[in-house]
């Protein structure tokens, strides 16, 4: 489904895993250092009750608190099977140092340290098209973070 989404708009893309928390560590500081300069990336976030989510978006992570539109970004629920669009126009990701990937609308907020502090998602319908709260989360505010990877899109060379 999402994998599909993105070869849709970019024909023969390639996915590179940046980051994994497992691997790399849980801090902004480190995501930022792997992730800031891709153009391109997908993230898939597992919390501990298992819901497995994520978002897509072509805009960096890099900036001192910045607010990014990208009409082109989503998030996703992979249990659900199910793509919400962003809302044409809105702010579509949030860059600062202090979090790690952060989907506007607080969708998905992920925060430092957050293998033991977690991560949030918010309510129905602010900056991307979801229709209940806490939807990607089965009605949880904050939520535990099992994983997280985040992979660069790579066009075709």
């Amino acid at each position: 489904m999402v994998v599909n989404k993105i070869g849709q708009k970019f024909p023969g893309s390639r996915f590179k895993l940046l980051y994994q928390a497992s691997r790399d560590g849980d801090s902004c500081s480190t995501f930022h250092e792997k992730c800031d300069e891709a153009e391109k990336t997908l993230v898939i976030v597992e919390d501990n009750d298992g819901n497995k989510f994520g978002g897509f978006t072509t805009q960096d992570w890099g900036g001192q608190y910045l607010q990014k539109k990208d009409d082109d970004a989503f998030i996703f629920s992979i249990d659900k099977n199910r793509i919400y669009d962003v809302i044409p126009n809105q702010n579509a990701i949030g860059a600062f140092p202090n979090f790690g990937p952060v989907f506007f609308g607080c969708q998905i907020r992920i925060y430092d340290n957050f293998l033991t502090k977690g991560g949030t998602t918010y309510k129905k319908g602010l900056n991307y098209r979801t229709t209940e709260d806490f939807e990607l989360t089965n009605g949880k505010q904050n939520f535990e973070v099992r994983e997280l990877e985040v992979y660069e899109v790579e066009s075709p060379s």
